[in-house]
């Protein structure tokens, strides 16, 4: 019987400029310096458990709040902002209520090159997820 393919990811690549992205500058001058840490708790799990989305619900917004130390509110003032401002998808998350970008898919399909099957059931190109 062989091993269920696997989704998400290990570990995920953060670029050296997160912190000057003028997407995540607009989030942490919005919401404060805890905002990068929610972030980035974000995209943990966004990777961590079906590679290139998290659906988001209030559960996300409280295991977030659990793990960074804050409130449930935080994550989701810096979730709103991060739509706003394009840091994740609008229209993906207004059609199926899910966080992800093109950015995130891109390096989910970077990561997983070596894979033999991705599972494309959100994808925002695909080109991309070819």
């Amino acid at each position: 019987m062989a091993r269920p393919t696997k989704k998400g990811l290990d570990y995920f690549p953060l670029d050296v400029n997160f912190l000057s992205d003028i997407k995540v500058r607009r989030i942490v001058r919005a919401c404060g310096s805890e905002s990068v840490h929610i972030l980035i708790a974000l995209l943990a799990y966004i990777y961590r458990d079906d590679g290139y989305h998290v659906r988001w619900n209030d559960d996300i917004a409280f295991l977030v709040a659990d793990e960074v130390g804050t409130k449930e509110g935080s994550v989701v003032e810096v979730t709103n902002k991060a739509l706003q401002v394009n840091f994740f998808d609008k229209d993906m998350f207004d059609n199926y209520n899910i966080l992800t970008s093109k950015g995130i898919q891109d390096r989910y399909v970077l990561a997983t090159k070596e894979r033999k099957e991705l599972v494309k059931q959100y994808a925002k190109l695909e080109k991309s997820m070819k």
